[in-house]
């Protein structure tokens, strides 16, 4: 199983990569009306409560929109850190930190890109930097986590 492992990761990574681009490409009109769906979800459930007013006070869909951002690219960015962990073996694990940060922040803005050529989508820079909210802390707790691991083996 660990001689599969890596490719495992990627598969999963490249798996969170289509997710985004699906949702990306989906015309505004129709992205607006998906995330009506689940607004109207969380706002007839105790979800609200729980769900920071961060982006948005008066917006709850703007908000839901927002945290959709984040939560996907955390995905993103634990598959990204542990595929580049098992992929990459002559960095240091801030190196690789460090790498699969950047290969998040080029798939964020290549998103951000694609968006400009979909019918009502924009191509927004603070996008970039909620979705960096999202990836970001993930990387740093999946290194986190392997670091430990590894000190606990010794």
């Amino acid at each position: 199983m660990k001689k599969y492992a890596k490719y495992i990761a990627l598969a999963v990574t490249l798996a969170v990569m289509a997710l985004i681009f699906y949702f990306s490409s989906q015309p505004g009109e129709l992205s607006y009306k998906v995330s009506e769906v689940v607004t109207n979800t969380v706002q007839a459930t105790k979800a609200k409560a729980i769900t920071p007013q961060w982006f948005s006070t008066t917006n709850l869909n703007a908000n839901v929109r927002k945290w959709a951002h984040v939560y996907i690219y955390c995905a993103l960015g634990v598959s990204m850190a542990v595929t580049v962990n098992l992929w990459v073996t002559r960095l240091a694990l801030w190196q690789k930190g460090l790498l699969a940060a950047a290969l998040c922040t080029l798939y964020a803005a290549s998103d951000e890109l694609h968006q400009y050529f979909v019918p009502g989508r924009a191509m927004l820079l603070k996008d970039v930097g909620i979705d960096a909210m999202g990836f970001l802390p993930c990387i740093a707790a999946a290194y986190l986590c392997i670091w430990l691991y590894r000190r606990c083996r010794k």
